[in-house]
C-alpha cells in the first residue's frame, strides 16, 4: 500500500504531461487553399467551405473574420469599366497567367477582388476557359492589406 500513492501520483503526472493541447493555435497557424492552378497563402488560419455551384466550383474561404467568396469556372470575368476614384486596378501577366487585382479605395464600401485565368487557355478556347474569381468585402484597412498581399503572391501551379 505504501507504493500505491506513489506510484499513482507518478502515472497521473505521466498522463497530464503527455497530453497534447492544440487548442494553443488559437487559428494563428499559417494555411494555403489551392483553387484549380492557384494557391492563396493566408497567414493565418483560413479553411475553404465548398457550395453547390450550377456550372462553377463555387466557395467560400474563410479565417480571420473575413469571408471570401470564390468562382472557378467558364462564366467569370474580369472587372470592367470600374470608377477610378473608387478603385485601382492593376492588371498584368505573370507565367501565362492573367491577373487583375482590384483594390478599392474604401475597402469598407466596395469590394476587394481577384481575378485569375490562363492566357493561351483563352486563345485555344475563346468561347469557354475556365478562370477564378476571389472576391470579398466590408474589410477594414488592416484586413484589406492583408488580402491584397494575399493576392499579389498567389502561386501558379501547372
Amino acid at each position: 500500500m505504501k507504493y500505491l500513492k506513489p506510484l499513482t501520483v507518478i502515472i497521473a503526472l505521466f498522463f497530464f504531461l503527455s497530453c497534447n493541447n492544440d487548442d494553443n493555435n488559437n487559428g494563428n497557424e499559417p494555411s494555403s487553399i489551392e483553387i484549380g492552378n492557384y494557391i492563396f497563402n493566408f497567414e493565418t488560419e483560413f479553411t475553404l467551405e465548398e457550395l453547390q455551384g450550377i456550372d462553377s466550383y463555387v466557395g467560400n474561404i474563410k479565417g480571420s473574420g473575413i469571408s471570401l467568396f470564390f468562382d472557378y469556372g467558364w462564366y467569370t470575368g474580369p472587372s470592367t469599366n470600374l470608377p477610378t476614384d473608387e478603385y485601382l486596378v492593376t492588371e498584368e501577366e505573370i507565367n501565362g497567367h492573367y491577373r487583375q487585382i482590384v483594390k478599392p479605395i474604401d475597402s469598407e464600401l466596395n469590394y476587394s477582388r481577384i481575378h485569375l485565368f490562363k492566357i493561351s487557355d483563352s486563345i485555344e478556347s475563346p468561347n469557354g476557359y475556365n478562370s477564378l474569381t476571389v472576391s470579398t468585402n466590408n474589410l477594414n484597412t488592416t484586413e484589406q492589406e492583408m488580402i491584397i498581399e494575399v493576392f499579389n503572391n498567389v502561386v501558379i501551379v501547372e
